[in-house]
């Protein structure tokens, strides 16, 4: 019989702190949505396992292994059993101290370090508390699919060669590279009075919606808003990201987005999940498994003409303070010294392999895999093909993160995922991770 504990925590952090996720500096100047990390701990005999869903942007290892410690003191529950994701929410909380704009840098440093500690706590608490709270509850899986919301951001120019983000209504334009996943799986559970009191769920699309210094959770806190709207304050919503490292929400066939995108986006979700929900079906076996592990991947090479090309860059151009550094900046040479300069830090700073983690948990007949890092959308729909069954979740951002994972078709110097610095794993990286997920499940079915 299955057991079922769900919690969640605030984890917005003070104002001021630096916000993450593009080339310019930002500082959270208000909260549009408040931040949190969700739990929920599934046990099944002696077996538990853990997801926790933070609203942040990357996974970093010392952070995840920190964090994991003290849910492994508090809970017993191993490492190996506990999946700490990412949405990738672009403003939400800081795990890089760039972005300090104040007087007195090094107060400011201190206190956003300080908060780091406080956050580690909280967010393994959360676990902890979702521990605390387990139930005995019954887990009904149904898939869903979203359309409209979510586009592949590489296209196809009429120049034969793809481009991230082209110009919005550019003639040039033949089509996107590939379809984004509209699928969109959701594990509710139901307590023994048939109250549901969480769900595990999951889709395919950068959490990019919301711009500017205001901290926000994107579409993921409006997603949770209108769940609990429809279920109750205390149902918790466990968000994990799909691959969507070629994914967002921009539509160039028009003009612009509206600036309440992420609003539409949320409560389109949630009109999905309470819709899937209600046709779930009960699964039918009775078990909970995990396992972690980790393989060793080189990193991407780099061109020597394209480091010669890069020094010379940041040799020549001068830097801009104070513009918004984008791929469709209209200062196309402010965007290629920050692709400069993250090439040469990428250079400087990157070993020459790395231990990538990968995941796979069955809770039943339910499989989640865990990719880290920012993964293209068509290896989320190779390894569901793989796996055959239907009845799984994809997730990315777990546990640590590697940049972007394109597919091998996929590098060229106008695709922005695969640049080096924004990519630095292996070409076969992907798949190799694929493999990987799909013989790890094979032996825990054995």
């Amino acid at each position: 019989m299955f057991e079922f504990g769900f919690y969640e925590k605030e984890i917005t952090p003070p104002l001021g702190c630096g916000i993450p996720g593009y080339f310019s500096i930002r500082r959270g100047t208000d909260v549009l949505d408040r931040l949190y990390a969700r739990a929920v701990v599934v046990k099944e005999g002696n077996e538990k396992i853990a997801i926790l869903s933070i609203d942040g942007l990357h996974p970093k290892k010392d952070i995840c292994d920190n964090i994991a410690k003290r849910i492994e003191e508090y809970t017993k529950i191993p490492r190996s059993h506990i999946m700490i994701a990412f949405t990738h929410a672009h403003t939400a909380i800081p795990f890089r101290f760039e972005g300090i704009a104040f007087a007195n840098d090094e107060i400011v440093s201190d206190s956003i370090k300080g908060y780091i500690d406080v956050f580690t706590r909280l967010v393994a608490d959360c676990v902890t508390l979702a521990d605390l709270r387990l139930k005995q509850a019954t887990p009904y899986f149904g898939k869903g699919e979203v359309f409209g919301i979510s586009f592949c951001r590489d296209y196809y120019m009429k120049n034969s060669t793809p481009q991230t983000n082209p110009p919005r209504k550019s003639p040039e334009i033949i089509g996107q590279v590939t379809e984004s996943d509209k699928e969109f799986p959701v594990l509710m559970v139901k307590d023994e009075c048939q109250t549901p009191i969480g769900a595990i769920l999951g889709f395919a699309c950068h959490a990019d919606c919301v711009s500017g210094e205001k901290l926000s959770g994107d579409y993921i806190s409006v997603l949770s808003k209108e769940l609990k709207k429809f279920y109750g304050e205390d149902f918790v919503t466990v968000f994990l990201l799909g691959c969507s490292g070629d994914v967002n929400h921009f539509d160039v066939t028009k003009e612009s987005d509206p600036s309440d995108h992420y609003i539409k986006m949320g409560k389109k979700l949630a009109g999905e999940a309470v819709k899937t929900a209600a046709f779930a079906e009960e699964l039918k076996i009775s078990k909970v498994k995990s396992s972690l592990e980790y393989i060793k991947i080189p990193r991407r090479e780099v061109e020597p003409e394209k480091i010669e090309d890069a020094r010379k860059c940041m040799a020549t151009i001068k830097e801009k303070k104070d513009i918004k550094i984008s791929a469709d900046n209209t200062d196309p040479d402010q965007y290629k010294l920050a692709m400069a300069k993250r090439l040469i830090d990428y250079l400087d700073t990157t070993p020459d392999s790395f231990d990538v983690p990968v995941q796979c948990i069955q809770i039943g007949e339910f499989t989640i895999y865990g990719y880290n890092s920012e993964i293209f959308t068509e290896f989320g729909k190779l390894l569901k093909k793989r796996d055959g069954t239907g009845i799984n979740l994809v997730a990315t951002l777990c546990n640590e993160a590697f940049g972007y994972v394109p597919t091998r078709d996929m590098f060229f110097d106008t695709i922005y995922e695969s640049r080096p610095g924004s990519n630095r794993l292996d070409k076969e990286a992907g798949y190799i991770m694929t493999e990987k997920l799909i013989s790890m499940k094979k032996r825990m079915e054995a």
